[in-house]
């Protein structure tokens, strides 16, 4: 038996592996970075759908698709290290914050092919 038994070699040596996460830009774009992106597959969607939570409208659904009949579409941006998107009609409507750019964790629903998370929403003061 050897003491590396049980071990799996590491050979990324010089990659960069970032934890998946969504952004929400102040230009009012939402992105995922290039974790989400390679540990996800998201580099084979051209478009995605948005959908927010019916009731307390404080989740944001995002899917990805390359079903061009779907209405509803909205392209993809694919750029070295993130892929993005506008967003910005779709976060004033349900008053969602982008004044600063925040990142955010989220949950894939593999089956789905959708990312969920639970953004800032403005606050009663906001100006």
């Amino acid at each position: 038996m050897h003491t590396l038994d049980g071990f799996k070699k590491f050979l990324h040596k010089g990659g960069t592996f970032r934890i998946p996460k969504v952004v929400i830009r102040k230009n009012g774009q939402i992105g995922f970075n290039a974790g989400a992106v390679k540990k996800y597959d998201l580099d084979v969607f051209e478009f995605v759908l948005l959908y927010i939570s019916k009731e307390k409208k404080d989740r944001i659904a995002i899917k990805f698709t390359n079903n061009e009949k779907e209405s509803g579409l909205i392209s993809v941006q694919k750029r070295k290290g993130n892929y993005a998107f506008s967003a910005r009609s779709f976060l004033q409507l349900y008053d969602f914050d982008y004044s600063k750019t925040i990142n955010y964790d989220f949950d894939w629903i593999e089956k789905e092919k959708t990312a969920i998370f639970k953004p800032n929403k403005r606050s009663e003061n906001a100006i």
